[in-house]
Order: C-alpha cells, then sequence, then structure tokens
C-alpha cells in the first residue's frame, strides 16, 4: 500500500509540475502573440496614413 501510495503522490506532483509548465508556456505564447499583433497593427496604420 505504501508503495502505490508513493506512485499515486508522484503521478499527481508530475502531473501539476506539467500543467504548470504548460500553463506558463501559454501564458507566454499569448503575450508574444499580443505584442506581435500590436506591431502589426502599428504598421499597417502607418502605411496607411503615408499612403
Amino acid at each position: 500500500m505504501d508503495a502505490l501510495v508513493w506512485v499515486v503522490f508522484i503521478a499527481v506532483f508530475v502531473g501539476a509540475a506539467l500543467l504548470v509548465k504548460v500553463a506558463a508556456v501559454l501564458l507566454v505564447v499569448f503575450v508574444v502573440l499580443a505584442l506581435l499583433l500590436g506591431l502589426v497593427l502599428r504598421m499597417l496604420r502607418k502605411r496607411r496614413s503615408r499612403g
């Protein structure tokens, strides 16, 4: 029983760590996409104003 409890504990711990990593990666990707979108919009506005 002790071994089973340890296996379950490790599995939950690893799963939580992976979820945290995935959430962090998604957050970084979202921020990068938002910044790129802002730059693209600025470029389009500049081009439209110049044109």
